[in-house]
């Protein structure tokens, strides 16, 4: 695609939407041509994006060195929290950019005044379960449930940790059924977040992830039961065309929240990078989406229209919303394109979008 640059003088002598538009449909030598991220910035700030640009129109840029191409998805869509700019064109990779996980398994318990050696009691999904410690917690450590029954999906095996929550204190710990016993460890998470994960976005490891830009991405707890995240390298704005990343500006979104742990509702936030949402999509409300609309890229488009590619091949695809009625489970887009939902340890195909203001 483009648009050739203007000499600077003449920007000064005369009208720069008229002279624009007029070099663009002229085609003449001395027109604008999208040479750099910053000319696409320049068009928006001019509010010229909906002149010159459709959904569906593409650029090529490097992501961990390696080209993807990225499709427009809607223009003067999305608000800029910076209230000094008024016009958005949001962007969103054809495919995915890498297999990435949602947010990892969270912890049983938060030892908020430490935990004594000795035997501990809890109840989880209205069964009580009993385990014994040789060696104390600290202030800030947890207690992880490591495994699993693989018929009965009780909690079989407990692992301690430190309070930096990576440090393993003692691991292969029994845990036994028993009845009637005072529970020592109060409050507990979740059943299905400590078995699967938090759908909850904004609490998310992948949105922590997405925003970062530093050279070694340093994961932080944002609940009292959150697990070290499974990202190890640089932060996603690090791995992004810096070029690209130099004109990308935060957003106001919304998400809703699931009605089992998180008493249903919204969450606003503000990013440079995001998931979609499920209306964002194209694929229906679920929950509160006040605010949400879709992207003029997804509106009325079928669901061929939505299927990505990881190495040639379909693959589906996180969104940031929650399966609602559920704690742990998140919407993604499936190899078909159509609706679909996993557990939020999983790893799925990573198409974030983002936004130059």
């Amino acid at each position: 695609m483009g648009l050739t640059i203007l000499p600077k003088k003449f920007y000064d002598a005369l009208d720069v939407q008229n002279a624009l538009l007029a070099s663009i449909a002229s085609k003449q030598d001395g027109g604008i041509t999208i040479k750099s991220w910053e000319d696409v910035q320049r068009i928006n700030r001019m509010g010229l994006g909906e002149k010159l640009f459709i959904p569906g129109d593409q650029f090529i840029t490097n992501f961990n060195n390696n080209p993807f191409v990225w499709n427009i998805i809607g223009i003067n869509h999305d608000i800029p929290t910076d209230p000094r700019f008024q016009y958005s064109i949001t962007i969103q990779p054809q495919d995915c950019l890498m297999n990435a996980q949602f947010s990892d398994y969270q912890a049983l318990y938060y030892a908020e005044e430490g935990l004594p050696s000795g035997e501990h009691v809890f109840t989880l999904n209205n069964l009580q379960y009993k385990f014994t410690t040789e060696e104390i917690v600290p202030a800030g450590g947890i207690v992880y449930i490591a495994t699993w029954g693989t018929e009965t999906y009780e909690p079989a095996k407990i692992t301690t940790y430190d309070a930096d929550r990576r440090t393993v204190i003692e691991s292969g710990l029994d845990v036994i059924a028993i009845e009637s016993e005072a529970d020592t460890l109060t409050p507990v998470q979740h059943h299905g977040r400590c078995r699967y994960g938090s759908n909850n976005y904004v609490e998310s490891a992948i949105r922590q992830w997405l925003n970062d830009d530093t050279d070694n991405f340093i994961w932080e707890p944002k609940t009292n039961y959150d697990r070290p995240s499974t990202y190890t390298t640089e932060g996603f704005l690090k791995l992004l065309d810096p070029e690209l990343v130099a004109v990308l500006g935060a957003v106001n979104k919304q998400v809703a929240r699931n009605t089992i742990t998180d008493n249903g509702g919204q969450d606003t936030f503000s990013d440079k990078v995001f998931l979609l949402s499920k209306v964002e999509a194209g694929l229906g409300t679920e929950g509160t989406t006040t605010g949400e609309r879709v992207y003029s890229y997804y509106d009325g488009i079928s669901n061929a229209g939505r299927i990505k590619l990881f190495n040639d091949s379909p693959r589906s695809w996180w969104l940031r919303s929650p399966y609602v009625g559920n704690s742990n489970r998140v919407r993604r887009v499936y190899t078909s394109g159509a609706i679909g939902d996993s557990s939020s340890y999983d790893a799925y195909g990573l198409a974030p979008a983002c936004v130059i203001i």
